[in-house]
């Protein structure tokens, strides 16, 4: 066990404080997305309705981009790619002051398979600062 005197939990206090501050005017801030859908199963031309929970500095976000990705295999043997991803559908949001922001997605009939995987994937654009990202598998039926 190692015993620190008051002038070195001072001193290490400090430094965590402007290495903290360092790491925030670069860019470094804490921000968290979380993207929360009703439910994890859909149909064929449902309507996917989620909110986008947001934690932390978010006094500069640019805007929210979210997808509705299908990704499916490739299949050919001679390729070092092992997926391809489409976007089936995507929006665009901009937050006013709100940490939670409602967000629909149209599903359509543009699904290749419904035995791929799919994806709503979450981006946060943030000005000057390293962007937030969020990604959570869901699952089609095949009726």
């Amino acid at each position: 066990m190692i015993v620190l005197n008051k002038k070195t939990k001072l001193l290490l206090g400090g430094l965590i404080y402007m290495f903290k501050n360092l790491l925030s005017s670069i860019g470094f801030e804490d921000l968290t997305v979380d993207t929360r859908v009703g439910q994890t199963e859909y149909h064929l031309g449902d309507t996917i309705e989620g909110i986008v929970e947001l934690s932390g500095q978010t006094g500069h976000i640019e805007y929210i981009e979210i997808q509705l990705v299908e990704r499916q295999e490739n299949t050919d043997d001679t390729s070092d790619i092992q997926s391809f991803d489409d976007i089936i559908s995507r929006v665009h949001l901009t937050p006013e002051n709100d940490e939670t922001i409602r967000f629909q997605l149209d599903v359509g009939n543009n699904i290749k398979s419904t035995t791929n995987q799919f994806f709503i994937m979450t981006h946060v654009y943030i000005a000057n600062s390293i962007d937030a990202y969020d990604e959570d598998e869901i699952f089609f039926n095949q009726q």
